[in-house]
């Protein structure tokens, strides 16, 4: 990314960030992912639970919070649904829980979905700290063009890692199936912060995730 798009996105990731302010969320702008991550290595809390979140593993995130003393709360390969259930439990209840929108309008809106909607369950209330990571690449205009985004996208992308044989990886976008394995089954759309939940919102000038 040259240094004029890099100054252009900086414009627009101030503004996102001052949207999301004025919607109840902390919000903060970083240059880089390393910085971002750092951040959030060096906040507060002993356990931090995470989802499947790509954006968290372009950061390297999971390896910064070992490094910085941190249990890390997720499911694993092999786990059986109770395990997963108990994981995504604790999760929910642990100091810190860091996601990934699919999407952050630039009317300060965010915006996910999911297979299961633990990470929507988290998102919204549980955590004593909710740390949302974002690249450039997540925003869109408005929620119509995020919630597109989320389902054209993301959701195709996120079918080809997960090896889904679902219509999306033949057409290239959503086409609101009614597979078995489909992944888009919930919807959580954060138009403010909820009341009891403490969110902070990492934008970063670089393109992370899906």
């Amino acid at each position: 990314m040259d240094a004029n798009m890099r100054a252009m996105n900086g414009i627009k990731l101030e503004k996102a960030a001052a949207a999301l302010s004025a919607n109840g969320f902390g919000a903060r702008v970083f240059g880089t992912g390393e910085e971002a991550a750092a951040y959030a290595a060096a906040l507060p809390g002993v356990s931090a639970g995470m989802g499947g979140s790509m954006t968290a593993r372009d950061l390297g995130l999971a390896e910064k919070l070992r490094a910085a003393g941190k249990e890390i709360v997720t499911h694993a390969p092999g786990m059986t649904p109770e395990e997963r259930r108990a994981v995504w439990l604790r999760a929910q209840a642990s100091d810190l829980y860091f996601a990934s929108p699919q999407a952050v309008t630039m009317d300060g809106k965010l915006i996910f979905l999911d297979a299961y909607g633990n990470r929507g369950a988290a998102v919204i209330y549980g955590p004593k700290k909710i740390v949302l990571t974002a690249g450039v690449n997540k925003l869109s205009a408005d929620e119509a063009a995020g919630l597109r985004r989320a389902r054209d996208i993301a959701a195709v992308a996120n079918n080809i890692r997960l090896k889904k044989d679902n219509p999306c990886v033949k057409t290239g976008r959503c086409v609101d199936c009614a597979s078995p394995s489909r992944i888009c089954n919930a919807v959580t759309l954060l138009w403010k912060r909820p009341l009891a939940s403490d969110i902070e919102v990492l934008l970063v000038n670089e393109d992370l995730g899906y």
